[in-house]
């Protein structure tokens, strides 16, 4: 049979643990592989007549240890919904060029290096949504990700179009107090937990 004070401690660590995955991150588009590298493509809303909150970007990794590569670039091709158009971020490092309101290409001058880490949102673009666009469509964008030595590897990235304000995703400022909010329940538990165990000590003396 499990202890009380167990009990009282799986509760407090099951709180916890919604709280963690509440503030989980985005689900992704879908993972390629290519040799060493991996490149994974998240999904994105745009709310009608705002932009994303999030840029969009691949997010790249090596899967065979530190790693260096030149001449990397990225290329987006929107399609499938009107009314929706992505432009160069201004982040990142990268220079973008913008052929047409539905395709931008990217490339980085820099050496692009891998210490075991994810590079996310790689020479992002941003989502826009004009005021014409429908909530409830939705398009793809097709991104490229090519580098010396590294044959391209491409993915899709859903596009949404939400009505109003998107949500603002669990980051930031409402990471935080979600994170705190856990803090505090869990630092309630304990604390209980410890009291409860005093009482019992004072019984048993």
């Amino acid at each position: 049979m499990q202890h009380p004070y167990a009990r009282r401690l799986t509760a407090v660590l099951a709180v916890a643990g919604v709280l963690v995955t509440v503030a989980g991150p985005a689900r992704a588009g879908g993972v390629q592989h290519s040799g060493p590298i991996s490149v994974a493509f998240p999904d994105i809303e745009v709310p009608v007549g705002g932009t994303a909150v999030d840029l969009l970007g691949p997010n790249v990794w090596s899967t065979a240890g530190p790693r260096k590569l030149t001449g990397a670039k990225v290329t987006y091709d929107l399609s499938g919904v009107a009314g929706v158009r992505i432009a160069p971020s201004g982040q990142g490092g990268g220079d973008c060029v913008r052929p047409s309101r539905t395709r931008v290409v990217c490339s980085d001058p820099r050496e692009l290096s891998f210490e075991g880490e994810t590079i996310e949102q790689y020479l992002p673009v941003v989502v826009r949504a004009a005021k014409t666009a429908e909530a409830g469509d939705t398009g793809t964008v097709t991104i490229t990700f090519s580098a010396e030595g590294v044959g391209p590897v491409t993915g899709t990235s859903e596009v949404r179009v939400v009505g109003g304000r998107r949500r603002l995703p669990v980051t930031g400022p409402t990471a935080g107090w979600i994170g705190g909010l856990g803090l505090l329940v869990l630092g309630a538990g304990v604390a209980g937990l410890l009291a409860a165990r005093r009482r019992g000590a004072r019984f048993v003396a």
